[in-house]
């Protein structure tokens, strides 16, 4: 074999070697973009105490491989709370991270120094002896106490400013209280007339008292925020947003929802649980970041027309939303979902109070908000879910949501 056909059998071996190697190689597919982390919650409360008081810190991450607050406090896990009582003010800087990157969020806690050598007076208990007012007036502070004077008022909303107005009905002397010493007095002036019932109407009255000590402030206190206390008489205010919902206005997502429903409507649901009470609220189950929202108000049947119609809820004084979220046992929500309740403002505007974030961690978590920022106005309100991510198993419960009155309480 002469030396030209060497040549062509080598050239020929080594085309077929490069053929075969560019055959063998593959490009590996690109891996799906890893996203910064979510902090979804981080606040203290009360944002606000007294120094040798105590807030809890809470938090709620998505999406986080580390997270650490500072100062003082180090790593933590992705959703959890702290109680804390730290002794001055203080920010709180919440760090979560992953290999995409890191974000932070803060929150400040700010503490009010306690005077040492003074008074601080607190109402802590009304009651009504036949036609007697009585109080029990503790004074909580470090040094004895001034005479003072203590000022009954009675609540009533305005319908027209949609505003409490708090009128003073009596007034009683109040002699030296020692620090520590509590005291109960009466308001010796003053006879209780008011009716329990309303015989026209046939209904039940509701009665707002509040009573303060150390009235219009003439001796200095540690604290003088807290010289008020409310309690509520008579009929108690309830709105069950479990037994409305039928009414409620749902919509998600991918359109308008009707009722009755089906919990199998890839484009969300709502079903009750009556005996539980629970109501379990689906986001569309085919997008990632569906949502949900049913709108309330108070439901009534025209006089003329017979229709049924709707109008705003009125807030009364010391009104708070409770209930309960989370999944049903077993179901694994592979990014969970926020909830939160909302309300219109008097521009038309949806306000939401703060949202939580709910995981598939076999927990019913609280959510409650305290309303007695919306006292004497009147609005609708709204429930409100949505997938954080996955569409796949995102129907979340709802147990014993309603809206109620505390016995007690400040505004």
């Amino acid at each position: 074999m002469n030396s030209r056909k060497w040549f062509l059998i080598l050239t020929a071996l080594s085309l077929m070697a490069v053929v075969g190697t560019a055959a063998g190689c593959t490009t590996a597919p690109a891996a799906a973009p890893v996203t910064q982390p979510t902090i979804s919650s981080f606040a203290a409360s009360p944002s606000s105490i007294n120094q040798g008081e105590q807030t809890m810190l809470s938090w709620n991450i998505v999406g986080a491989t580390a997270s650490s607050i500072q100062p003082d406090i180090g790593k933590v896990g992705l959703s959890g709370s702290l109680t804390l009582a730290p002794g001055a003010t203080v920010t709180y800087t919440l760090t979560a991270s992953n290999s995409a990157g890191s974000v932070t969020s803060s929150t400040t806690i700010n503490v009010t120094p306690v005077v040492a050598g003074l008074p601080d007076l607190v109402i802590t208990d009304i009651t009504l002896v036949g036609s007697e007012v009585d109080y029990t007036i503790m004074n909580q502070g470090t040094a004895a106490s001034s005479p003072t004077r203590s000022d009954l008022y009675l609540g009533h909303i305005d319908q027209s400013t949609q505003t409490v107005k708090w009128i003073k009905e009596s007034d009683d002397y109040v002699q030296i209280l020692a620090p520590g010493e509590s005291r109960v007095q009466h308001f010796s002036n003053y006879d209780w007339r008011l009716i329990s019932a309303n015989p026209i109407e046939a209904k039940f009255e509701t009665y707002n008292v509040r009573v303060c000590a150390n009235a219009e402030n003439p001796i200095p206190e540690s604290n003088s925020a807290n010289n008020c206390l409310i309690v509520v008489w008579g009929q108690t205010f309830k709105y069950d947003f479990l037994i409305n919902a039928n009414r409620a206005k749902w919509t998600t997502s991918e359109g308008q929802l009707y009722w009755p429903m089906s919990i199998l409507d890839t484009n969300g649901s709502v079903s009750m649980i009556t005996y539980n009470p629970v109501m379990v609220l689906c986001p569309p189950q085919d997008v990632s970041m569906g949502w949900i929202i049913g709108k309330y108000g108070e439901f009534f049947v025209d006089p003329v027309s017979h229709a049924a119609n709707v109008r705003d809820i009125e807030i009364p004084i010391l009104a708070q939303f409770t209930s309960k979220v989370g999944f049903a046992p077993g179901v694994n929500s592979p990014d969970g979902v926020t909830v939160a309740l909302g309300y219109y403002d008097l521009m038309g505007n949806l306000v939401f109070f703060d949202k939580l974030n709910v995981q598939s961690d076999g927990q019913m978590h609280d959510y409650n908000v305290d309303l007695s920022s919306l006292a004497g106005k009147r609005t609708q309100f709204v429930l409100w879910v949505q997938a954080n991510g996955s569409p796949e198993g995102t129907c979340v419960r709802w147990q014993s949501p309603q809206i109620t009155v505390k016995v007690q309480g400040q505004l």
